[in-house]
């Protein structure tokens, strides 16, 4: 494996998930040009050539890619997900953290509404009657 990639070169071209910097992606989660390319390719297969143009009109880059691991869909297993669970832990105690803080500061805090907007639905209780 190959790639002359700031971001891939000295990973030996492998792609790294942004969000948890693994090599394992969620399909849905992935840029949309990717994921038509990889979504129907099996395990061991590799895709055609991808143009990727660069927006500030530098020379075009070619992206060809492998899929090296294939994950079926599967209820979550500790063993197997644990990244997984970990972020989704922490992402559940930070809203709810956000949300106790808001909570606690909800009475106190002056918030101006338009009035074109005063008859939305708040998650929180922001227009105080």
């Amino acid at each position: 494996l190959f790639s002359d990639e700031k971001e891939t070169k000295f990973d030996g071209g492998v792609l790294r998930n942004p969000a948890d910097f693994s090599a394992r992606f969620e399909l849905t989660k992935m840029d949309p040009t990717l994921y038509n390319q990889i979504s129907r390719l099996k395990e061991g297969e590799i895709s055609f050539p991808i143009v990727e143009r660069d927006p500030q009109g530098g020379p075009s880059k070619y992206k060809i890619m492998k899929v090296t691991n294939r994950y079926d869909e599967h209820k979550a297993d500790f063993a197997r997900d644990y990244m997984k669970i970990q972020e989704l832990a922490l992402s559940d105690k930070q809203l709810k953290t956000i949300e106790e803080w808001i909570d606690e500061r909800i009475q106190d805090t002056f918030i101006q509404i338009n009035e074109s907007k005063a008859d939305c639905d708040f998650a929180n209780n922001w227009v105080k009657q």
